[in-house]
């Protein structure tokens, strides 16, 4: 008679203890990687800041002052047109190997030419997107962020109540435009005695004038959000409902058009513009209002100061102290932060 030996093997109970086994270590090891992909991400996204830093040093080199946060009138223009014209994103083009790109959109600074239609028409005729603007730069869009690369048609914020339709913008022609997740530092509550002042706020900064010291005074942060038209008592309750309400003050960083639109190049430190908006990315749709800066780094964001150096900040900070780190000059002694 011959004999045959029976192969060892799992059992089913084995075999599901095993399968268990391995579900509780991916379970485990997911957290971990998905916190060193962040962790990259939010590398990347300093360096950008690190190099938005050292171009707009190197302008300050070449021409003793800062660009200008934004290109509207001079200050005895048509008030009008005071948000409205090309941002400081486009002047440091040819600062980070943006040369070509720079010469294509020609700037000139010229008033006007981002809305308002004789004037846009004038210079760019039959064109929705002002060409060089559809443009991605890569470096200008934190890694961590999920705001589109190019702003789109139409856009429903996170976080928006039950039943909220996608929105269109108030201003229409800024879909197509490429968009950024950093803005310039503008004022404080003390007013705009900021970094970046605007063409119609008597023009560029040196660096002579931050009396308060560089390394006290912040240069660039991170805003990578969109606002709405909704009112305050009515965010988080009432559906955001196209044709009722409208998307507002889209990041993008050619620059800006329409009067009190500056918001989609530069934030401010001012008392309710606290970092992440009180309501952080997961519910961007409740944010405050359209100064403040805005991360998808959980509990704060990164800043670039006037010496270059790069800061994560939180959004826990005292406003007061934050407040002091937007004004160039208040003489207000910072402390740690």
């Amino acid at each position: 008679m011959r004999l045959t030996r029976r192969r060892p093997g799992f059992t089913l109970i084995e075999l599901l203890v095993v399968i268990a086994i391995i579900a509780i270590l991916v379970s485990l090891l997911l957290p971990a990687v998905q916190q060193a992909r962040e962790a990259a991400r939010r590398t990347q996204c300093k360096n950008n800041l690190k190099q938005l830093g050292l171009a707009l040093h190197n302008y300050e080199g070449v021409y003793g002052v800062l660009p200008h946060a934004l290109w509207g009138s001079g200050p005895l223009g048509d008030p009008l047109l005071q948000d409205d014209g090309f941002g400081w994103m486009v002047s440091i083009l040819p600062y980070v190997e943006q040369a070509n790109l720079y010469q294509r959109i020609n700037p000139q600074g010229q008033p006007g030419v981002m809305g308002v239609q004789a004037i846009r028409e004038r210079y760019y005729p039959g064109s929705t997107v002002i060409p060089g603007g559809e443009t991605v730069i890569p470096f200008y869009l934190c890694p961590s962020s999920a705001m589109p690369a190019v702003a789109p048609v139409t856009f429903l914020p996170a976080g928006a109540p039950a039943g909220s339709q996608s929105l269109t913008h108030r201003t229409p022609d800024r879909a197509g435009y490429a968009t950024s997740n950093y803005k310039a530092a503008g004022g404080s509550n003390s007013g705009d005695y900021g970094m970046m002042h605007k063409n119609f706020e008597y023009g560029g900064v040196k660096f002579r004038d931050v009396t308060d010291g560089l390394s006290n005074t912040i240069l660039v942060g991170e805003s990578s959000y969109v606002t709405t038209t909704v009112s305050a008592s009515q965010r988080g309750v009432t559906p955001l409902v196209t044709g009722t309400h409208f998307l507002m003050d889209w990041p993008i960083w050619m620059g800006s058009h329409g009067a009190g639109q500056d918001e989609t190049v530069r934030i401010n430190g001012r008392w309710g513009s606290v970092i992440n908006a009180r309501c952080g990315f997961q519910k961007m749709a409740l944010a405050v209002n359209d100064d403040n800066a805005f991360s998808y780094h959980s509990g704060g964001a990164q800043f670039c100061l006037g010496d270059g150096s790069v800061r994560f900040i939180t959004e826990n900070i005292d406003v007061l102290t934050y407040d002091y780190l937007h004004d160039k000059r208040d003489g207000m002694v910072i402390g740690d932060f």
